[in-house]
């Protein structure tokens, strides 16, 4: 587990704490971020295209102004994403992220993934009161260890709604190994399925068709190498693009930014970690890892 963060410059709180689930939960479930924000002045988030659901439970919130607008935070279910959302985050929160695999969220909510892409729902509306009694719960716990205790107990008790076909977990699992580079060929062939009946499944139960899953992959991985300071031929090559100018326009359109601002990005805040969480800092969300590169 992960020790706390301490604090972004003296405007902004920030504390993040991640664990891993009970062995009973994975892979379905991958991680959990536990996090404390308080922003004192208005913060601009940038969220990159991931190949993962998350379930964000809330405990403690105030107001938090959402895509630009006034909100109040809820405890919310997102996704796939496939392009890069802009968030402008001013208030208090505390809370506890789960970090799914895309088929298992389709298990435990229950809903046709292509429903949470590129979007994010209360997470009442697919669980009911279940939520605000964990929330409640999550509150009144004496410190994370305890919290992520009372995920991994609640997570083991919710009964799956819908079960996920083993050919579409196989193949996801081909996907993700191969960071979207295996070609969809294989899979059809992997799962015995025609092709447009995958489709259809993957569709359904991952939330994205298998070529377009597997261009959010390849992204994933072009990320992590691009953080280890990898060069850009090497990266290009690795990931499956035709070229360096392929990587920078997938970057680009996936990211909200080129590699060239991204980069410069990083150094800054490496430079001035304090400063960079001032008025109007943008925050690059990570991706949550693969193993593999």
């Amino acid at each position: 587990m992960g020790g706390p963060g301490g604090f972004y410059g003296s405007d902004n709180v920030r504390e993040s704490v991640t664990a891993a689930p009970a062995a009973r939960l994975r892979p379905g479930v991958r991680e959990y971020l536990g996090f404390r924000r308080e922003f004192h002045v208005p913060q601009r988030r940038l969220d990159v295209a991931a190949a993962v659901t998350s379930m964000v439970l809330l405990f403690e919130c105030t107001t938090a102004d959402v895509a630009g607008s006034p909100a109040t935070a809820t405890s919310r279910v997102s996704g796939l994403r496939t392009r890069p959302v802009h968030l402008h985050c001013h208030g208090h929160l505390h809370g506890i992220e789960v970090v799914l695999e895309p088929w298992a969220a389709f298990s435990l909510f229950g809903r046709s993934m292509d429903k949470l892409t590129d979007t994010a729902v209360p997470a009442a509306e697919l669980l009911g009161d279940r939520v605000h009694g964990l929330a409640e719960r999550l509150g009144a716990a004496a410190d994370w260890t305890e919290r992520f205790g009372l995920v991994d107990a609640e997570l083991s008790r919710w009964r799956s709604m819908r079960p996920c076909s083993h050919q579409v977990q196989t193949a996801w699992y081909l996907l993700a190994r191969t960071s979207g580079t295996i070609p969809i060929a294989e899979l059809v062939s992997a799962t015995g399925w025609s092709q447009r009946q995958l489709e259809r499944r993957f569709r359904e139960q991952i939330g994205l068709p298998p070529k377009a899953a597997a261009r959010v992959l390849r992204f994933e991985r072009a990320l992590r190498l691009l953080v280890a300071g990898a060069p850009l031929a090497e990266v290009a090559a690795a990931c499956g693009y035709y070229d360096q100018a392929h990587l920078s326009r997938e970057f680009t359109a996936l990211a909200g930014r080129s590699i060239s601002q991204f980069r410069q990005e990083r150094v800054s805040i490496a430079e001035n970690p304090a400063g960079s969480a001032g008025r109007g800092a943008t925050i690059l969300s990570k991706t949550a890892g693969r193993s593999g590169d």
